[in-house]
């Protein structure tokens, strides 16, 4: 067993610990609990429960706290910066060997995360994916509850794997992961932002706010170049402005100097055809996905994987053979019936998915709903968006936590009256409305929850997943008619 000598802090202190957490809530016996500021408090207003769980000792970086504990507890300067060092120590970790790609964006993370994780396999390469569906290699898997971890849950699961040369590691970074410094002190080899719109304005405030967590990327170092989306309003701006003095890496589908050019020669309902253009040398390539935003999210992890070692990772028959991961655009076609399951909970998501599908079939219908207790600066407009661009609107519950479904669906509204809005908030009773009236050649979306496995209401977790609510009401109308 470890003691608090190994982890190089300065402490001649041969203290076992027989693990690390920064949650008090997960500490178990003979662990060291690493108390550190949170949001609203401290780690040290939890010292008793980490105790009473079985903490050793604590490390904290208060200087004035000077309560007497049941257990040995130590002051450490610079706690927070030094969380890295300290699980590489612990955990006997070479920090060369671990190679970061990491990725931020309002849209598109979890989907170019999971390419990019796709590459490196294919290429037989040790590979770790970190993000939305939880952190998973080749013969792992663990959930997580957001979207970036912080650093004790990220080399904990690391400490497991098994890899031969070096581990990439592909790494969602949320707005709130980079505002909060959940993974402080890492070097990657890649950062990208894949693009920028307004979001969870309920936690930043404003606009400026948001952008300005996004921009934390750039504060983590890399020999490379940014990646960003050129055609991206608020990307542009900032290459224009804040990046100016960046090494800068464009994606784009409009400006041929991109350093990433990309066209679309057809899309139909089950594929895309487009030419890739890198340095002057063009390939053409053919996936089994035709969202073009999606398109955009691969070409950010070709680039990524391109950064790492030029032309190694861009093999025709990897990119073409990549899938989307579960509950991004996911197509379920049966008895002349087309359904689309998708994550979109916010403006851009769902005017992407909209546009994606709008020159394919003939019409829409869609399901969606608005999270409670979350940003509803945008309600309004996704409603207006949603009727504007379908036959049929059927708003529902999605994750409405406390907040009534009632007040969700006004704020949506804004006391305009839509003449092709249905309200049903039974969101198994929305979907079978939506299969019930969608036609041969239209396209039912149902939005908002992805791969969600739940319904968050009123404080409870209600099992529910749109996918199989969908294959199950499908099967019914298969058997008994």
């Amino acid at each position: 067993m470890k003691t608090l000598s190994d982890l190089n802090i300065n402490l001649n202190e041969d203290i076992p610990i027989s693990g690390l957490s920064c949650s008090s809530k997960l500490i178990e016996k003979n662990q060291c609990f690493i108390a550190l500021q949170g949001l609203k408090s401290h780690g040290l207003d939890f010292v008793d429960e980490a105790i009473a769980n079985g903490a050793s000792c604590i490390l904290h970086n208060k200087s004035n706290y000077d309560q007497k504990q049941k257990v040995p507890c130590f002051y450490i300067k610079n706690l927070h910066e030094r969380q890295k060092d300290i699980l590489l120590n612990f955990y006997n970790i070479c920090e060369e060997n671990l190679k970061f790609l990491m990725f931020t964006g309002t849209n598109g993370k979890t989907s170019t995360a999971h390419f990019t994780y796709q590459i490196l396999q294919k290429a037989n390469k040790d590979a770790i994916l970190v993000g939305t569906l939880g952190i998973e290699s080749r013969t792992s898997f663990q959930e997580t509850n957001t979207t970036t971890p912080n650093l004790f849950e990220l080399f904990k699961f690391i400490s497991k794997e098994t890899y031969l040369d070096d581990l990439y590691v592909c790494i969602e970074a949320s707005s709130h992961g980079l505002e909060q410094n959940r993974l402080i002190g890492l070097g990657v080899e890649t950062r990208a932002i894949l693009n920028i719109e307004k979001d969870h304005l309920d936690f930043h405030k404003n606009i400026e706010s948001y952008v300005a967590s996004k921009l934390k990327i750039l504060n983590f170092p890399s020999q490379n170049k940014i990646i960003l989306n050129g055609d991206c309003e608020t990307s542009s701006s900032l290459i224009n402005n804040e990046l100016r003095d960046h090494d800068k890496c464009i994606i784009s589908s409009t400006d041929r100097r991109a350093d990433y050019f990309f066209s679309i020669v057809k899309i139909d309902k089950s594929s895309c055809i487009f030419k890739l253009t890198i340095d002057r040398e063009c390939i053409d390539l053919k996936v089994n996905f035709f969202q073009k935003y999606n398109i955009y999210n691969l070409i950010f992890a070709i680039a990524a994987t391109n950064q790492i070692e030029k032309n190694t990772f861009l093999k025709k028959d990897i990119i073409e053979s990549l899938i989307l991961p579960k509950g991004r655009a996911k197509m379920i076609t049966k008895k002349k019936k087309n359904i689309l399951v998708d994550y979109a909970h916010n403006f851009g998501g769902m005017k992407a998915i909209i546009k994606s599908v709008s020159n394919i079939y003939e019409n829409l219908v869609i399901v969606y709903g608005c999270g409670g207790e979350r940003d509803n600066s945008d309600r309004g407009r996704m409603m207006q968006f949603a009727s504007n661009n379908s036959r049929k609107v059927i708003f529902t519950s999605d994750n409405s936590r406390s907040e009534s479904f009632q007040s969700i669906l006004d704020d949506s509204k804004k006391d305009h009256e839509y003449s092709n809005l249905i309200v049903e908030s039974d969101r198994k009773q929305a979907i079978k409305l939506g299969l019930e009236l969608i036609k041969e050649n239209e396209i039912l979306l149902i939005l908002g929850k992805g791969h969600e496995e739940f319904q968050e209401i009123k404080g409870t977790k209600i099992p529910f997943n749109d996918q199989r609510v969908v294959e199950q009401i499908l099967w019914n109308i298969l058997y008994f008619f």
